[in-house]
């Protein structure tokens, strides 16, 4: 049995990101990093917080990690994300 042949697409839209408001719970490290604003924000709740993630073995993966996800291993103090949060909504950035 061979393989169909399908026609190539005609109306293909390449993919877009929506921009979504920052939160603790979603946006990655990364993406806080790169927004000063908000990298402060984090940087004045959370003192060190340039060490916690700044070892060789996180810094490969703070795109898939946000501060929420922090939480289990003691990185981010639970009170901090809540007034993290409360901040970026005031901030009002997207990303």
């Amino acid at each position: 049995m061979d393989a169909p042949l399908f026609p190539p697409a005609t109306d293909f839209a390449q993919p877009r990101r929506l921009p979504q408001r920052l939160s603790a719970a979603e946006t990655p490290i990364a993406i806080l990093k790169t927004i000063p604003q908000a990298w402060a924000i984090v940087t004045r709740e959370i003192p060190g917080m340039d060490r916690r993630v700044g070892g060789d073995q996180i810094r490969p993966h703070l795109n898939n990690f946000s501060l929420e996800s922090l939480l289990p291993f003691g990185a981010v103090p639970r009170d901090a994300v809540a007034r993290i949060d409360s901040q970026f909504l005031a901030l009002g950035v997207e990303w």
